[in-house]
């Protein structure tokens, strides 16, 4: 086994523990507390539960490197009515580092992404738009259209918003939607549209694609309804196994996936070469569906191991995923070997460490407010800790906006088009993009073009292009959806996205025409200069693909 080593840190991080003691002591000065006031009082208001009590020399442990428990700090919140996220952060933790890493981490299944913990909060900067009332060009960067507006707190976008849309990434095992969906996308499922979306005659394929919960996990796939309450995955083959649910019981329809996030980082281009159709290993077989398990009753562990199996990992797998936690977020305290991860399966305990329960809801995408209830545990019961309870707005009807029309503000007029934004993603965009630094001149607007070029830009809004990639290239052993796109700009000045190549000294575009099947693209010359490789695209998926 190998050892977590969470008991303690390094020294060199000495002088940030003591930084953390002095913060604690200045937030419970700030509400008039004093620590030997906090102990005794979570020692009277849990009696019975010491995982909450705070010591009268907590400031020397927070000195020596032990971090607190999670109970801890939702009774330093209840205590003191500040908000759980600013104890956290006190401590050096975020709670939206739970969805930036269930987004950048590349996982077998397709998982969902805790989507509700954005801090309402935090200050996110705001665009207007340049020329109030014009029309908008058909392709467009965003520094030519947008100017910076001051800031504004998430909480404004967030509540106008509807919030039952979910968000999932697309797991590399999970090719039932290829090529309109690849492994590694993000998208959006709107629960609201599965009624309207099912197609009506038995045996007919829906035209859209669904995200479906069934015993062994998630998938996303289009469906067919073969008889009265049950549907079935429209499966690559003839010879596929039949994947037949039974809704309600064997099976469930998250939503209708509207909205596709795509990324394709210059680095990874290789690495997309060999991507073949094909349906997960363990539903290429036929094989009895089994009742969904729900996430009431059956004792924690239990919980945890089924959410480990759905996710597709073992142990070690697990525990492997844990160590690029642990790098990315800087701390290796995330690091959870094998026996560790097995031990929290078997003996039905909230990990001691804030470190190792992020770990587990990020690597079994376990929403944490449902992994804390498992554990006795309702952030409901603590007030302010709740994610956004400060302030209640009334939600505003949406409505849509035409192609061509940009009101003054930006985000007022994304949010209308595509309903609830993204946030969690603001921060994981570095990486899925494999730009560090973004601006608004890497950002174009694609929603003025009718007939893109390419299958994959049609219904994309936006595209995020990397600028010092300008050798366009054709990879012959990669699919046309996974081929490298590119952006030009003519010499009239005129912008054009496609795949593209350079042939006998010439830059030669490929038409992808409707209803294309591979190795009919036609091929036409054109005088433009490479803007860059489009490297993310935001399309919906509303209409029929």
């Amino acid at each position: 086994m190998i050892p977590d080593r969470t008991n303690a840190a390094p020294s060199l991080a000495l002088g940030h523990h003591q930084t953390t003691a002095e913060a604690v002591r200045e937030m419970l000065r700030a509400k008039t507390f004093t620590l030997y006031r906090v102990a005794t009082l979570t020692r009277a208001r849990y009696p019975q539960q010491p995982a909450f009590h705070i010591r009268r020399n907590f400031y020397s442990q927070l000195r020596s490197g032990l971090s607190p428990t999670f109970q801890q700090a939702l009774a330093l919140s209840e205590l003191t009515g500040s908000r759980l996220w600013d104890w956290l952060a006190v401590f050096g933790f975020s709670l939206g580092d739970i969805p930036h890493m269930q987004a950048v981490l590349t996982l077998p299944r397709t998982l969902l992404i805790d989507k509700e913990l954005v801090d309402p909060q935090t200050t996110i900067p705001f665009l207007r738009y340049r020329r109030p009332g014009a029309a908008l060009p058909t392709v467009a960067p965003l520094s030519q259209l947008l100017e910076r507006s001051g800031s504004h707190q998430a909480l404004s976008l967030m509540a106008p918003a509807r919030d039952d849309f979910i968000y999932a990434k697309i797991g590399t095992e999970d090719m039932l939607a290829f090529p309109e969906l690849v492994p590694g996308s993000v998208v959006r499922a709107d629960p609201q549209l599965v009624g309207s979306s099912l197609p009506g005659a038995p045996g007919q394929p829906s035209h859209h694609f669904f995200l479906v919960e069934h015993g062994r996990g998630l998938n996303c796939g289009q469906l067919r309804v073969s008889s009265a309450n049950r549907v079935a995955f429209v499966t690559p083959s003839p010879s596929s196994a039949n994947l037949e649910f039974r809704l309600g019981t064997e099976a469930r329809i998250l939503g209708v996936v509207d909205l596709e996030l795509r990324f394709c980082p210059v680095s990874n281009q290789r690495g997309t070469g060999n991507t073949r159709l094909q349906i997960p290993s363990d539903l290429a077989k036929s094989w009895n569906p089994t009742r969904i398990e729900t996430r009431a009753g059956p004792r924690p562990g239990a919980l945890l191991e089924t959410a480990r199996l759905r996710a597709g990992l073992s142990f070690r797998s697990a525990s492997n995923l844990s160590r690029s936690i642990a790098k990315t977020l800087g701390d290796h305290r995330y690091f959870a070997s094998s026996g560790t991860l097995s031990d929290y399966e078997t003996t039905d305990k909230l990990p001691r460490h804030i470190h190792k329960l992020f770990t587990l809801a990020i690597l079994y995408s376990f929403p944490l407010r449902d992994l804390l209830r498992c554990f006795g545990i309702e952030l409901d019961d603590f007030g302010n800790t709740t994610v956004s309870q400060e302030t209640k707005i009334s939600r505003a009807p949406r409505t849509r906006v035409t192609k061509g029309e940009l009101r003054e503000g930006f985000f007022d007029n994304v949010r209308m088009q595509f309903g609830h934004l993204p946030l969690f993603l603001r921060t994981a965009l570095p990486t899925l993009s494999g730009l560090s630094h973004i601006s608004l001149r890497d950002v174009f607007w694609l929603g003025g073009e009718e007939n893109p070029l390419h299958p994959l830009l049609r219904g994309a809004s936006f595209v995020l292009v990397n600028r010092r990639s300008k050798k366009p290239r054709i990879f012959p052993r990669m699919s046309v959806w996974t081929q490298p796109l590119y952006l030009l700009q003519d010499r009239a000045g005129s912008y054009l996205a496609g795949s593209c190549a350079i042939k006998d000294r010439l830059l030669m575009v490929y038409a992808y025409p409707q209803g294309f099947t591979e190795g009919q693209a036609v091929p036409r010359h054109i005088d433009a200069e490479v803007v860059g490789q489009i490297v993310g695209v935001a399309r919906s998926l509303r209409s029929p693909p």
